[in-house]
């Protein structure tokens, strides 16, 4: 009996499986069916043309690999799939090509700065392809509208098709200067510079061209059919609104953890991708093997729990879960297990969630993009480290999402060393803070283009100086009878920062201040200790008192501007200072008013996030709690015993955007179960104690 066909829409659960040359000799179906079945897979993503060919294509110069014979791979997956009612979508390649391509047809491959063929940096004897040009636009279209056309597939998927730098033919080059009047950049123009930034621009434009162009031939040839780019995890912005919002859903190629990444690395990318495409499904690509750029060990197998570990905290904050095996045989069967458990857990999360999105009271600004300095990108992570220690959820806002701004229950904005901000971020944030939101510039907050200084705009406050370099032996001390002070004990100084913030007189609003000076007075709680050697160690003291404000902030209109003078978000990231994770703490605090929607407490570290429908509240926490979960492997799950979840309804009103009665119905999440729990009230909050958490916490509130 063939099974009900699915289609592309809610949270499936994907199998990909990459083939390689050699796979038609001994591809075991069987096998692989078995795999579905294990992991309850609902699609499949299967590997069909491109770089090879596998099923016999009609498309001239598409290679067809060398040892298919007479079998057609893509098309056994595909009734494979279709008889379980899995989707189904065929991957392509692009980048590359075979020596016959090149000899034919040149002017599709990618130059060097020098106009040489640029070989494959890992394959000799394969050159890479001009993305911009012919073999993009012509050769893949032909490839995708012959599938599309011949086997029953729902989407198209093509891998690496964004190119690897400029390309430097003869038809880019054209492009590109009758496009913007000038010539491709080259490494002789810097790379925050003008040139390169033109580039950047066109190159976002014509990539979004390719893909609604990709989009468009494959519904020539199949109209239900669809077209879906692979992104990697800081590429999803090189995809613009127009085209983003046509395409199915969007895919995070964030296969596992790098050198130095965090266990939450996951989580992140859902979140970036959220924020940058509102409303737009997301997917999070997992391979079963570790991630290293250096080493590419890509027919090996990670650790089971760094796997499972990936995998959930990519679906606790929205990303439904894929997994990609690379070679159809199986050496090594541990990934398998891996990855049934944590589909197990994905369907137990996902058969629940129906209409529910993500929400947070907390909302950080995302500069991290690819482009982006070392600086910023710690100072991100520093905050991500910071909320996700804390138990803080969060959301991410930025240019592109000015809307997150205005969603019922926001109360906090948080801009960790971002640099710059354009005037209609800068206004927006205004109208935030005026309208009685909270708002956390570290770094001395960032500068608004062609204004000046965001925190000279909101709170009459001149910036001096920025002192960009290292500063060595930077303290601050307590302001006597200041706020922010609580955790330190008796101690009167903690470390301060590396990179400085000089400000002008808090004792007033300097004239031509802005309408959003403070409505009320300053409040300073740290000051800078003044600078004094490191060494001689018999010179190691300040010369005079501090004076000079480092951690202050003011009220705002009907909300609030804190101000910390100094990098604690960077430098948290880089040195890990628990009195720098206790200042933001209680910043943090202090903006949410002593109240959170959801308190996580007990032992361990987990990465909250919190959804609302519109009659249910779900709390969802990955565990990372791991001596390796700052970089991995991951070794084992630490089981954490006596977590108990406070849960405000009237916070949670908030940001459900309507009344909670007090008569709520709360179910936690046992092994893969959904089960009742004993409702505990006290002042309107919900309090309950969760089961032994491994991978994955979960409580959920309906009424």
């Amino acid at each position: 009996m063939t099974a009900a066909r699915t289609g592309l829409d809610g949270e499936h659960r994907w199998t990909q499986l990459t083939f390689v040359e050699n796979d038609p000799l001994d591809f075991d179906l069987d096998a692989w069916a078995d795999v579905m079945e294990r992991t309850a897979s609902t699609a499949v993503c299967i590997s069909a043309g491109g770089y090879i060919a596998y099923y016999p294509t009609k498309v001239p110069l598409h290679h067809r690999s060398v040892y298919l014979g007479d079998r057609d791979l893509l098309g056994e997956v595909v009734d494979l799939a279709r008889s379980r009612g899995m989707a189904v979508m065929a991957r392509v390649d692009p980048h590359a090509v075979h020596r016959d391509v090149v000899e034919e047809r040149p002017d599709w491959i990618a130059r060097t700065e020098d106009g040489e063929l640029l070989e494959h940096w890992a394959m000799p004897g394969i050159y890479l392809t001009d993305a911009f040009g012919g073999y993009s636009w012509e050769l893949t279209t032909e490839v995708l509208r012959e599938i599309a056309r011949d086997y029953d597939v729902d989407a198209l998927f093509a891998n690496r098709w964004q190119g690897h730098g400029p390309g430097y033919t003869e038809s880019t080059a054209r492009d590109f200067r009758s496009a913007t009047g000038r010539a491709l950049p080259t490494t002789a123009d810097p790379a925050d510079g003008e040139a390169w930034a033109t580039y950047r621009a066109w190159r976002r434009s014509r990539l979004s061209d390719l893909v609604a162009h990709w989009d468009r031939a494959v519904q020539d040839a199949a109209p239900a059919v669809r077209f879906v780019p692979n992104l990697g995890s800081f590429t999803a912005a090189d995809l613009e609104p127009r085209v983003a919002r046509s395409v199915p859903f969007l895919l995070v190629d964030h296969q596992a953890r790098g050198d130095g990444e965090a266990l939450w690395a996951a989580g992140r990318d859902a979140k970036r991708v959220r924020a940058l495409h509102p409303g737009k499904p997301v997917g999070l690509i997992t391979s079963v093997g570790p991630e290293s750029h250096d080493f590419r060990w890509k027919d090996s197998v990670n650790a089971a729990v760094e796997t499972t570990g990936w995998i959930v905290d990519g679906f606790v904050h929205g990303a439904f879960p894929w997994f990609t095996k690379f070679a159809a045989r199986i050496h090594d069967p541990r990934w398998i297990p891996a990855v049934e458990r944590a589909f197990g857990l994905h369907r137990a999360v996902a058969g629940v969630r129906g209409d529910e999105r993500p929400v947070a009271e907390v909302l950080v600004w995302d500069a991290d993009e690819h482009t982006a300095s070392t600086r910023v990108r710690d100072a991100a992570s520093g905050v991500y480290q910071v909320l996700v220690e804390l138990g803080v959820p969060f959301e991410y806002v930025g240019p592109g999402s000015l809307s997150a701004l205005t969603k019922p229950g926001v109360r906090l904005v948080v801009l960790p060393e971002v640099p710059s901000l354009d005037t209609s971020a800068a206004d927006a944030l205004r109208v935030f803070v005026e309208d009685g939101g909270a708002l956390l510039l570290t770094g001395g907050g960032p500068d608004v283009a062609g204004r000046g200084a965001l925190v000279t705009e909101l709170l009459g406050v001149d910036v001096v100086e920025r002192r960009g370099g290292i500063v060595r032996n930077n303290y601050v001390q307590r302001e006597p009878g200041g706020t922010l002070q609580e955790g330190y004990g008796d101690a009167l100084r903690i470390v301060g920062g590396t990179r400085l913030v000089r400000f002008g007189a808090l004792d007033g609003v300097p004239d031509g201040a802005s309408a959003g000076a403070p409505t009320g007075a300053f409040d300073v709680s740290w000051r800078f200790v003044p600078d004094h050697p490191d060494l001689p160690m018999e010179e190691v003291y300040p010369r005079s008192e501090p004076t000079a404000p480092a951690v202050f902030g003011a009220e705002v209109g009907a909300g609030r501007v804190d101000v910390v003078g100094f990098n604690v978000a960077e430098l948290y990231w880089q040195a890990l200072q628990s009195d720098h994770l206790t200042l933001l703490d209680n910043l943090v605090r202090r903006a949410l008013g002593g109240r959170r929607s959801v308190a996580v407490r007990g032992p361990g570290v987990v990465d909250v996030a919190t959804w609302a429908g519109d009659r249910s509240f779900t709390v969802l926490a990955a565990n990372l709690t791991d001596p390796m979960m700052m970089r991995g492997q991951r070794r084992a799950v630490s089981p954490l015993d006596g977590v108990r979840v406070a849960v405000d309804l009237d916070r949670v009103a908030a940001l459900a955007g309507g009344p909670v009665p007090e008569e709520v119905r709360l179910q936690v999440l046992a092994g893969e179960e959904w089960v009742d729990a004993d409702v505990c009230m006290s002042a309107g909050t919900v309090d309950v104690a969760l089961p032994p958490v491994l991978e994955l916490a979960a409580l959920r509130l309906t009424w």
